[in-house]
């Protein structure tokens, strides 16, 4: 079906002079099936592939898939990764012809992912969950099924959030944060323990070496898992880190463009990354 639409596709773009330019879609489900689909597009024409349903795979799966297409790839053709990310491998996948990507990943990951929150150049911090006793609906649940107090529960979440502010001016030990977040996390999640990951947030506070205006304007708030706002902004800080990572993957300087281009190929290559300077 995806070859049959490329076509069609493809087609209607010529008959209607489209100023874009058409991108071909190769899926697959092994390495000979990525490298057929991606013969097939380029004899329709297409000279800019994406590369679909990559997401869940590991690295070296990813690598051999692309082997795989090297060997039918013409000298023209340009590979995009749909929803992979993986900057600590770019400068391999450009050898390969990749010279574009898109995901989600480091806005989503901000409240999304269970540890991995708050993106730094070298590493990633579990966020501070402080979840509000209102806007949580599996503590409204254990509430309303009368296994939590909601007046425990309200007092704890008022005793995370002062600790946490009077960490936040220096009033206030690590310790002191922790063991309230860890008794707060025993009522409304018991099945886990973030108290390690707090400790280790908490005691390096990377949001003050970052000097991104999201972290330089809210402090220690850009950690916490609490609601739309913060959490959104945390995500906007890890798109401007991850697009940091990119650059230093690259050895780009801060005016250089980005592009991801593969030394040892005669190839054009242009990144049309999903993220961007702003």
């Amino acid at each position: 079906m995806t070859i049959d639409l490329a076509a069609e596709f493809r087609a209607r773009c010529q008959q209607k002079r489209s100023s874009f330019e058409p991108i071909g879609v190769a899926q697959g489900w092994s390495p000979l099936s990525y490298a057929r689909s991606v013969g097939k597009l380029q004899r329709m024409g297409y000279d800019y592939i994406a590369l679909g349903g990559m997401v869940p795979l590991k690295t070296r799966d990813i690598l051999d898939c692309l082997k795989a297409i090297d060997c039918v790839r013409l000298p023209g053709t340009r590979l995009h990764l749909l929803g992979v990310t993986r900057t600590d491998h770019l400068t391999i996948f450009a050898s390969h012809g990749v010279v574009s990507f898109d995901s989600t990943s480091p806005l989503r990951q901000a409240f999304k992912d269970d540890k991995d929150n708050y993106y730094t150049m070298d590493r990633t911090y579990t966020a501070i969950r402080v979840p509000q006793v209102e806007g949580n609906p599996t503590l409204q649940k254990r509430i309303r099924a009368g296994l939590v107090s909601q007046d425990k529960a309200r007092t704890l979440e008022k005793r995370c959030l002062q600790v946490l502010q009077r960490y936040g001016a220096r009033a206030a030990e690590v310790e002191e944060v922790v063991d309230a977040l860890g008794e707060y996390e025993r009522l409304y999640d018991p099945g886990h323990d973030h108290t390690t990951a707090y400790r280790e947030t908490l005691h390096d506070q990377p949001w003050i070496r970052c000097v991104c205006d999201v972290c330089r304007s809210l402090g220690y708030h850009v950690a916490l898992f609490r609601g739309a706002e913060r959490n959104r902004r945390r995500g906007l800080h890890n798109v401007w880190v991850f697009y940091r990572r990119l650059r230093r993957e690259l050895g780009l300087t801060y005016g250089d463009p980005v592009a991801l281009q593969a030394p040892d190929r005669n190839r054009d290559a242009a990144c049309v990354a999903s993220c961007g300077e702003k």
